[in-house]
This record gives C-alpha cells, structure tokens and sequence, in this order.
C-alpha cells in the first residue's frame, strides 16, 4: 500500500514563481467549522494568496471574521435575520441559503472570466439532508479544470451510524486531493472507503484561540470575572453538546465523585459551558439542578472575547468523547497548558500521554472517569497522596505547545497540496 502524502512546509516564498499569487477559493458554506476555517484563511491570507472565504453569513460573530481581516462572502442571498427565527426556520433558511449560493456559484464557475486554482470545501452538510449540490459544484469546477480539495473533519457525519456512508464514498472517490488530520484516519480512509493513498494528505489540524502564556493574575482576573472562588478546583467541559462527546458519562462520574467526596477543602466545582441540542441541554441543565453546589451550566453561545476566562479559570480540562475524528477543542485546551483527563483514542492519542500530560480512559467507561476525576480533584485539595501526579502533569502540559503545528505551517503545508495539483504554479 502505497503511504498517504503527508505534507511538509516547504522552503522558499509560497507565491507562484511568475509573481501572481495563489487565487483560493474556500467553501464553508454552512460555517460548520467558522473558526477552523477563520485560522486557515488568515494564515493562507498571511501567505500572500488570495482568498475568497465563501461562507453563510448567518453564522455567529461576522465581527470576528472582520477583526481577523476576513470577509465572508456567501453569495448573492443574504439572510441576515435568520438567527433570530425559531431552530426549524432556522435550519431550513440556512439550507435555502446555502442551496441558491451554490447554484450562484456554478454560474460563476461557468461564466465568470477569472478562476481560482483551487476549490477547498470544509463540510458540506447539505449532503446530509439528500441534497447532492455539492456534486454538482465538484463537477463544475472540474470541468473548468480546476481542482477541488476537500477537508475530511469527520470520515461520517456524527451520530449518523451508516446511512450516509454511500454518499461520503461518493464524495471522497469524486474531489481531487483529500485533506485529514491524523495518519489513523487516512488510513481508515484507504481501508473503509477505498481511497487511494495518493490522494490523501495528512495536516494537522491547529489550536483555535490560542492562549498566551498565563499567568496567575490571568487565573485570577478569569475566576472574579466568572464569579468562582479563587481557591475552588474547577474542572472544565467547553464546546458544542453532541451524545458522541459524553457529557452524560461525565455527569454520571461527577456525581459518583460527589457521593465520596469528603475533604473538608472547597467543593469542586464542574464547569459546563456551549450550545447543542435541546436534548443534551436538558440533561446538563437537570444535573446542574440536582447537583447545584458543584455543576455551573453555562449552556450559551461563549463569544470568542469571553471563551478564553473559561480556560483559565480551570485546573482540568476533560474530554469524555465516545469517538472523534478531528478535536478542535483539545488543541484549544492544548494550547492553555492544563492537565487535561481524556479518552483513550487514536487523534487524541497524537497529543495525549498517559500520566505525562493527561489520563488517557478506555471509552465510554464511566467508573474509570470517576476514578480519574476523584483522584485529581482530590490532588487539588491537598491530598497528599495524589499530587504528586497531578504535579507530573501539569509538568508535561507546560510542554503542550511542543506537540502541535503552528497555523503559519500549516498554511504551507496546505500550498504544497495545491502545487501538486496545479504543478504550473
């Protein structure tokens, strides 16, 4: 079997040798991942290409993508309003959106006398609802000979089982270059999905909101803006709500580390804070209810201005996910330097060491996360007995930044895929 590329930042400007630069055009209609695709366009924009970001403008904080100087264009219709209407016409105006800019985006692939090199879709949703217009867009593009590159953020769509994988083999066997983060994924690409090697590239993925280096008046100025107490252990589960991330194993486990809890020191205190669904809402919003005095549920929208007191509020970070492709998240909570407790798979092994810098957790097991949980928490309020392991690992995490790639290499990194396939440039 022939090696996935994995790319390699390469020497040199990465402006075309004539002196034109790159002309990217890159597609996240539905913004499903605004702030991966924000941090890529800005460093490809760093680059001197040009970038076209075709993207919803109804996603949250247009302010952000201009303060990174980005400006979204989805396309001739605009439907600014559309946060404001209930979730099902909420859903449905964003589908519509995404729908007739598509279509305009055919036409411009068609008629328009200026071209981009290439054409990067992130994900592609409207796939998941039987609309098959992103086909049809791949196909467009092709026909005008320009390659279309496709960033592989989940092999499936979570919490879809195998009903869409005929129409994911479709979409990974139709676009020119696949894009992964991890040599474990491209591999279950060539396996499950019959891709060729040849046509997937390995990039990591990079940390979304980066810290800075943290210092404890950080800390401290977080915890008064938050309103927790400042000698309080605080543990922290941040993102947007889904069943494969956990969450009720993790209430389960916080409650059984309540029940023994007997140290006399300040009760810890479990943070929860995103958006998701009205179901994992609920199940958040009961245990905080029940467990009043040690859950705080934040279940909100967290600007990116506010997120980072979150992260340095906290003392653990915690990961309880079932299965995952790609963590946006963990490189986030990577990059604040944070013993962190985690399930034991395969992307977040490519960062994660046991007892090094986090606890790594058979899947799913929620007696395991009570142990890890109990232990570090009781570290923390001065049990002797185990702190020095959570001295070990906070050691280690001060070292997290060493294990990721910076988004100035991965911007590189992304060129080189696109000279291989326009080796002209």
């Amino acid at each position: 079997m022939i090696a996935p590329t994995l790319t390699s930042s390469p020497s040199g400007s990465d402006v075309a040798p004539s002196g034109r630069e790159w002309d990217i055009w890159l597609s996240d209609a539905f913004c499903f991942t605004p702030w991966y695709s924000a941090a890529l366009v800005k460093a490809l924009l760093n680059t001197g290409a040009s970038v076209r970001f075709i993207a919803s403008d109804v996603a949250g904080e247009p302010a952000y993508f201009k303060s990174q100087g980005i400006e979204p264009a989805p396309g001739p219709f605009c439907f600014r309003h559309a946060s404001r209407l209930p979730s099902p016409a909420r859903k449905a105006t964003r589908l519509g959106a995404a729908m007739a800019n598509s279509a305009a985006l055919r036409w411009q692939l068609k008629h328009s006398s200026g071209r981009p090199d290439i054409l990067h879709l992130q994900q592609l949703p409207a796939l998941n609802h039987g609309i098959h217009d992103d086909f049809r867009t791949i196909a467009c593009a092709q026909r005008r000979g320009i390659p279309v590159v496709h960033t592989v953020h989940n092999l499936l769509p979570h919490d879809s089982g195998n009903t869409l994988r005929a129409t994911y083999q479709t979409l990974y066997a139709t676009v020119d270059r696949l894009i992964c983060h991890s040599p474990d994924v491209a591999e279950q690409l060539t396996k499950q999905f019959s891709v060729n090697a040849r046509n997937i590239s390995v990039i990591p993925h990079g940390p979304l909101f980066e810290a800075q280096m943290e210092t404890e008046n950080e800390r401290g100025f977080a915890r008064t803006r938050l309103n927790i107490q400042h000698d309080r252990p605080v543990v922290l589960w941040q993102g947007v709500m889904a069943p494969y991330k956990g969450l009720d194993l993790l209430l389960q486990a916080w409650e059984r580390c309540m029940l023994r809890w007997q140290h006399t020191a300040p009760k810890p205190l479990l943070l929860i804070a995103g958006t998701g669904p009205a179901t994992e809402v609920a199940l958040v919003n009961a245990a905080a209810k029940q467990l009043s005095d040690s859950i705080r549920s934040e279940i909100r929208y967290i600007t990116t201005a506010e997120l980072p007191l979150f992260f340095q509020a906290s003392d653990v970070l915690v990961y309880p996910y079932r299965a995952i492709t790609t963590s946006g998240a963990l490189l986030t909570g990577l990059s604040y330097r944070k013993p962190i407790i985690a399930s034991d798979l395969p992307p977040f092994r490519q960062f994660l060491r046991h007892k090094e810098n986090a606890l790594l957790l058979p899947p799913g097991d929620a007696d395991a996360l009570t142990e890890a949980l109990y232990t570090l928490l009781s570290a923390l309020s001065g049990d002797e007995t185990t702190q020095p392991l959570y001295r070990t690992l906070a050691t280690g995490s001060a070292r997290n930044r060493e294990l990721y790639t910076g988004w100035d290499v991965i911007a590189k990194q992304t060129l080189s895929v696109y000279r291989e396939l326009v080796p002209n440039k």
